[in-house]
C-alpha cells in the first residue's frame, strides 16, 4: 500500500522563501518553449481536427504522424508535474493570458515553466509508470 501525506489542520502552503519558479523565469522560460521548442497549439480545443497546422509541424518535428502527435499532451508528458505541493508552487505564479482555456496548469520540470495540461511542445516524453 502506498505512504500517503497528511496534511495537518491549518495548513496554508509552503513558506515564500521556499525557492521556486519565479514570474520573471516563468515568462522568459514560456517563451523559450514557444520559440523553440514548438509549445502549443495557441488555442488548444478537444475538437478532433482542430490547430491541424500546428500538429502537422509538431508531427513533423517529433518524427510521428499527426494523430499520434494529437495524443501528446502536456499531462500525458514525463515533465509534467501537478502534484499537490507543486500546485501550490503553482499559485505563487499569477494565471497568464495563455492559461486561459487551456485546461490545467503543471510545472514543466524539463523547460522549467507553468504549461498546461491541454498543450504539448517538442520536448514531451512518454510518461514511464512505476509497476508497484
Amino acid at each position: 500500500m502506498k505512504e500517503f501525506m497528511m496534511i495537518p489542520r491549518g495548513f496554508t502552503g509552503l513558506p515564500m522563501d521556499e525557492e521556486f519558479l519565479t514570474n520573471a523565469e516563468n515568462k522568459k522560460n514560456y517563451s523559450i518553449a514557444v520559440k523553440d521548442w514548438n509549445y502549443g497549439p495557441e488555442v488548444p480545443t478537444n475538437e478532433p481536427g482542430a490547430n491541424k497546422e500546428f500538429y502537422v509541424g509538431l508531427a513533423e518535428a517529433m518524427q510521428c504522424d499527426e494523430k499520434d502527435a494529437r495524443r501528446k499532451h502536456c499531462s500525458n508528458c514525463e515533465y509534467y508535474d501537478n502534484s499537490f505541493i507543486t500546485q501550490i508552487r503553482i499559485e505563487r505564479i499569477p494565471l497568464a493570458t495563455y492559461d486561459k482555456g487551456a485546461g490545467f496548469r503543471g510545472h514543466c520540470e524539463k523547460l522549467n515553466f507553468i504549461c498546461n495540461d491541454m498543450r504539448v511542445c517538442q520536448a514531451w516524453e512518454d510518461r514511464e509508470y512505476d509497476m508497484d
